[in-house]
């Protein structure tokens, strides 16, 4: 199974944003700068997240990207079906049904092979929805932000 880069870099936005100093916004460039990405690539991201209600944009000088939520309440599925579209729904295109139009026992077999895609697509699903952010990083550190990452930045810049 591959999952898309995307799904790594919006679980680490979402855990960036919960660890940042006093909880401050932080703009498209500073995560894109953070994470090494291009910030066009980042604001297709962005906006998925804002869109399924995980982070919140606002505008201005003082503006950027925050948490819309707790992470305790984010899940990992969370931001995969943010990014990657309600997934755990396997799509059949009954290509082996108008193939073997004739062949009663292939579409048999065919049935079998998708119900264990079926059942290892809930699976995965399942698993994804049982870690939350908050896993990741430890509660002193995401309760009270405590990383202040454009100072990191500036540090590694030298």
């Amino acid at each position: 199974m591959v999952v898309n880069r995307c799904v790594e870099q919006g679980i680490n936005v979402v855990l960036i944003l919960s660890l940042e100093k006093d909880h401050r916004p932080l703009r498209s460039t500073q995560l894109s700068a953070i994470l090494s990405v291009s910030d066009s690539y980042l604001k297709k991201i962005l906006r998925k997240l804002v869109l399924a209600g995980i982070i919140t944009s606002s505008p201005g000088k003082d503006g950027g990207f925050q948490l819309a939520r707790s992470i305790e309440e984010i899940s990992i599925f969370d931001v995969y079906s943010a990014l990657e579209g309600e997934k755990c729904d396997l799509k059949r295109s009954g290509i082996g049904h108008r193939i073997f139009v004739y062949g009663k026992e292939f579409a048999k077999e065919e049935e079998r092979v998708v119900s264990v895609f079926e059942r290892a697509n809930a699976a995965f699903c399942d698993e994804l929805r049982k870690l939350t952010i908050s896993e990741l990083a430890s509660k002193e550190h995401y309760q009270n932000g405590t990383v202040d990452f454009e100072a990191l930045m500036n540090e590694s810049k030298k």
